[in-house]
């Protein structure tokens, strides 16, 4: 089996490395940039079994999704948490356990067809340790799907169902004075740890645009 791996977050090249060995992966390269992509995808000659994408960023065109099986992880339960910052989206409204969904490339986006889902853990301090949690399921999930050599009947979403949503900008991140006291400290801690590192930091702001930035959080319940 011939593939193409295409990322370049680090937590979607430590997947790559620790699912490029698999013993049905007879050759495959690394694809970190668009450029490369653009330049090196159109070019491909010989069979190529599968184009896999993890938190690629930009779109693929139906060129390539016809001619190739491009397939990617998506960080939620589809058709739930469609869009952008699937992860905070779902941290800050309170989820803890979800899914990744292996999905079809396709121009809807986050809307093709779902090969295989994992069970997803949402848990943890910052988004290193979320991050983590999202490695360890998605090797477990691409190592069952290429057990099966990819062989596996897709179910087609409704998209109707479920939910889309935009990506985050810097501005949301703005804690107001009134959350300390409308919010518990529970729904506080999940809109700081959802926003650590590498996203823009939650943060409050006085009457004179000086800006107090949460790098860290912990959550201590009292039992």
């Amino acid at each position: 089996m011939r593939v193409i791996f295409c990322g370049y977050r680090e937590w979607a090249l430590n997947i790559i490395d620790e699912i490029k060995e698999h013993h049905f992966i007879e050759s495959y390269d690394v694809i970190k940039t668009k450029e490369e992509f653009e330049y090196q995808i159109p070019s491909l000659s010989g069979k190529v079994d599968f184009i896999i994408l993890l938190g690629w960023s930009w779109l693929v065109s139906d060129v390539i999704t016809e001619k190739y099986k491009c397939i990617g992880i998506h960080p939620s339960d589809l058709p739930n948490y469609r869009g952008g910052s699937p992860l905070q989206h779902q941290i800050i409204e309170g989820v803890t356990k979800s899914k990744i969904s292996l999905i079809s490339i396709s121009r809807k986006i986050d809307g093709g067809d779902i090969w295989m889902k994992e069970n997803f853990s949402l848990r943890g301090d910052n988004m290193k340790a979320v991050f983590n949690n999202l490695e360890e399921a998605s090797v477990l999930l691409l190592n069952k799907f290429f057990d099966k050599k990819g062989a596996i009947v897709r179910e087609k979403q409704n998209l109707s169902e479920g939910s889309y949503y935009k990506r985050r900008t810097p501005k949301e991140s703005k804690i107001e004075l009134s959350d300390f006291s409308n919010k518990s400290l529970s729904e506080m801690y999940d809109f700081i740890r959802s926003l650590t590192h590498p996203y823009p930091n939650a943060y409050i702001e006085d009457e004179y645009g000086n800006k107090l930035y949460f790098k860290e959080v912990s959550f201590k319940k009292n039992k």
